[in-house]
């Protein structure tokens, strides 16, 4: 069947809606993403030689397949571009975490409007945590990739990033599930306890370590003139090594396991970030170097930087103080070849400009709530019943929802919804006591048997709706990032 012949016969029926940008041929199989139905299912449609490497139910012809993993693992054979890869040789990129598993088409319409920067998408990201709250698995998430890069005709190639991994188990899994980044979590094996400890208890402590460890990092470091930062001395080095000489273990240990287990090139990015103390230069510059000194090559680094990254709001700092340790960050990136990563990044427009006028475009930046926020926004604008039983229901399990995520606003901060009118109910998500309510509480939401029903099918419904405010929000990111770049 050709592709015209194919479309033709989808068009014959009345019922059906099909994406035009997913209308596709290969190895003599014709496919589409279609909505069928009043309920709106969205399936793929295949006919062709093809067809048999995919489930369904045959419908005159076509045969008619839910958009699952396995479905998924056929089209990517079929149609290799909507199958995720590694992002190494890419200078600017951007990881779009979607919880939902319907933001892809929206993530790529914003990156065609901002081509010209050559974005490259890493439009599935999640966390075991993510996968824990949302009830979904690495497959799930990629899956929901590739049909959305399906439908949107979308060649230009994205990437899977299993974030915030901690273990070798985990990453096994996700590499296994078909993940091309890897996000190394290391806040574990960090000893944000010695960062505090008064100078007897350093000397104490770093006494305690093993002669190895010791000789290793002063052979190393002690009184020598190092790149970037200068010279150590040994009161500072003895609290780094503290602090992080097993996080540096680790990370040499999981990415020696990445190397002997990934069957595709697989991107490594080291995660330092997950403490409440900011990464000194220093610090950051021991770390890459005793790394770098044990063969590791990271395509990304994610210090904490100055200043608060928290979910869903602005940055909270002071900017000239971000943008003093940001460049010297940079300095350090350049020195061992990889990319800064900025992480919590949504919605910090206001170090946007520094961040993209620092790395010169040679950048990593995370985002993930705020697509589930957008898709809130969506839901205040046209549903306000659904998001007043939201809005209380998130009030009502803050503290539940705090144990995942830290979060500095009260619930008291917010007005009180029942005085206010629906026309006003789209404010709810700009204010940020009320923002990061809604923004933590998403996993709790979405295992509610009520909230799923109502919220997937009023998404069904709205679309376009989504993926107009996507590019409108993720574009605003990209705007503020390449404005001085």
């Amino acid at each position: 069947m050709q592709l015209q012949d194919f479309l033709d016969k989808l068009h014959q029926d009345g019922s059906l809606y099909v994406y035009p940008r997913s209308a596709e041929e290969a190895e003599g199989t014709c496919c589409a993403i279609i909505l069928a139905g009043e309920e709106k299912e969205k399936l793929l449609a295949v006919a062709g030689e093809k067809a048999d490497t995919f489930a369904g139910e045959e419908v005159d012809g076509i045969k008619l397949c839910g958009l699952t993993t396995e479905n998924a693992k056929a089209l990517m054979a079929l149609f290799p571009y909507t199958r995720p890869v590694s992002h190494k040789d890419h200078p600017f990129t951007m990881g779009l975490g979607d919880r939902l598993g319907l933001a892809t088409p929206g993530h790529v319409r914003a990156m065609e409007a901002y081509a010209k920067f050559g974005v490259f998408p890493v439009l599935a990201q999640q966390s075991i945590r993510e996968l824990t709250l949302t009830n979904r698995t690495f497959e799930e998430v990629i899956a929901a990739a590739a049909f959305g890069v399906f439908q949107e005709g979308y060649k230009k190639g994205y990437g899977a990033d299993g974030d915030h991994l901690k273990t070798k188990e985990e990453i096994k899994y996700a590499i296994e599930s078909g993940c091309t980044m890897i996000t190394l979590d290391c806040s574990e094996h960090i000893d944000i306890h010695a960062a505090a400890f008064t100078q007897a208890q350093v000397d104490e402590a770093y006494a305690a370590l093993p002669q190895e460890v010791r000789s290793l990092y002063e052979e190393r470091y002690l009184h020598k003139e190092l790149p970037v930062i200068g010279t150590l001395e040994a009161e500072e080095l003895r609290r780094i090594v503290l602090v992080f000489w097993r996080a540096i273990d680790h990370a040499r240990e999981c990415y020696a396991y990445i190397e002997s287990i990934k069957p595709y090139p697989v991107d490594f990015e080291l995660s330092i970030d997950e403490t409440r103390t900011i990464t000194t230069p220093a610090e950051h510059f021991v770390v890459a170097d005793s790394l770098y000194q044990a063969g590791v090559r990271p395509v990304s680094v994610a210090p904490h930087f100055s200043g608060e990254f928290e979910k869903g709001i602005e940055y909270a700092g002071n900017l000239h103080d971000f943008a003093r340790d940001f460049d010297i960050h940079q300095k350090i990136a350049d020195h061992f070849g990889y990319k800064l990563s900025v992480h919590s990044g949504s919605d910090k427009f206001s170090v946007f400009s520094t961040v993209g006028r620092v790395t010169h475009g040679h950048v990593h930046v995370k985002t993930a709530g705020t697509n589930w926020l957008v898709a809130m926004e969506v839901v205040a604008e046209h549903d306000p019943a659904l998001y007043r039983k939201a809005h209380t229901f998130a009030i009502a399990q803050r503290h539940e929802a705090e144990k995942y995520y830290h979060v500095s606003t009260k619930v008291e901060e917010i007005p009180p919804i029942e005085l206010e009118s629906d026309a006003y109910l789209p404010e709810y998500l700009h204010l940020p006591a009320s923002r990061q309510t809604i923004h933590i509480a998403y996993g709790l939401l979405l295992q509610q048997e009520w909230f799923q029903e109502e919220f997937f099918a009023f998404m069904a419904d709205h679309e376009e709706e989504y993926y107009e405010a996507l590019v409108r929000h993720i574009g605003r990111h990209l705007k503020y990032l390449t404005a001085q770049m």
